[in-house]
């Protein structure tokens, strides 16, 4: 499996729906700022997802006849694939993408091993450290990973895993996680968007990249009216530009928004970019603006 077959048009409903030009021009500047990490708090009261997932208890399934996951042999590769990790909102914990470059024996092997690894941008996390996953394939009856704890696995974890890599393998293949030879009573599909993603993510700029004269951003969202509002905001959090772009459509899940910013006049420097769901209800119903930041340096 390449990036190619990862990001193919056939499946641009499918998490990444971004081309692969765009995916490639986070990554075209080599440059990376300093600037301190950066939280953006958008109101309410950060909520935890604790529900044990027990509907597909890994552990008491009969002995399947599938062997499980396949064990690779060959050397590794580098791979630019979707990630995603857990990161706070005002709807309490929800899971934002990243792209990134990482190290396995195909996609699915390299997104893995991704999301066991801390985050590029210090805004997200991940609770899955190092070595809490095995070999992942893929087999006729959907991807197989193999776990190697009996640990109890948060419902907001599990998706986590879903996601990412039914976005490397391009297809919502059901996944199922295996544990000492024996594979889980079900298999565990993607929830929808709307009840795990935050409602705005952003894809490009890449945390600490530097941008003269210009910037493109763009991202996904789900947002009142499709309104996406940007700010960008200098060390001490003054806001020195803004705008608002629309998204293709909203309600159901998230759509992209994409925006080119005019960066005549920003003094050089490291700045923060943030982009915002609108809220009509300036925060009236318990929740703020949904937002995601990245850290960026204006030269």
């Amino acid at each position: 499996m390449n990036i190619s077959d990862l990001l193919h048009d056939a499946v641009g409903d499918i998490e990444p729906g971004d081309r692969l030009d765009e995916i490639r021009a986070r990554t075209a500047h080599p440059e990376r700022s300093a600037a301190r990490p950066w939280f953006y708090a958008a109101g309410g009261v950060v909520l935890a997802t604790a529900a044990a997932v027990a509907a597909f208890a890994v552990l008491g399934g009969d002995p399947s006849s599938d062997p499980g996951p396949a064990h690779h042999g060959h050397e590794q590769e580098t791979f630019l694939v979707p990630a995603y990790f857990v990161g706070d909102t005002p709807r309490g914990e929800r899971l934002y993408r990243e792209f990134d470059e990482a190290e396995g024996h195909d996609a699915l092997d390299a997104a893995l091993a991704r999301i066991q690894e801390p985050p590029a941008d210090p805004d997200y996390r991940t609770p899955w450290p190092e070595g809490s996953f095995g070999e992942v394939s893929i087999s006729e009856h959907g991807i197989d990973v193999e776990r190697t704890s009996n640990e109890p696995m948060d419902d907001l974890a599990v998706q986590q895993v879903v996601y990412t890599l039914q976005a490397a393998a391009g297809e919502r293949l059901p996944v199922w996680f295996w544990l000492e030879g024996q594979r889980g009573n079900v298999p565990v599909n993607a929830a929808p968007q709307n009840d795990v993603l935050s409602l705005m993510s952003i894809s490009d700029p890449a945390e600490g990249n530097a941008y003269e004269g210009s910037m493109i951003a763009r991202g996904r969202a789900n947002s009142n009216e499709s309104n996406v509002l940007w700010e960008l905001r200098d060390q001490d959090d003054v806001v020195v530009a803004d705008g608002f772009t629309t998204a293709a459509g909203w309600m159901d899940k998230l759509y992209d928004w994409e925006v080119e910013i005019d960066l005549t006049g920003v003094p050089a420097g490291d700045y923060v970019f943030v982009a915002l769901t609108d809220d009509p209800s300036g925060g009236a119903e318990g929740f703020g603006p949904d937002s995601d930041t990245r850290s960026i340096t204006v030269r």
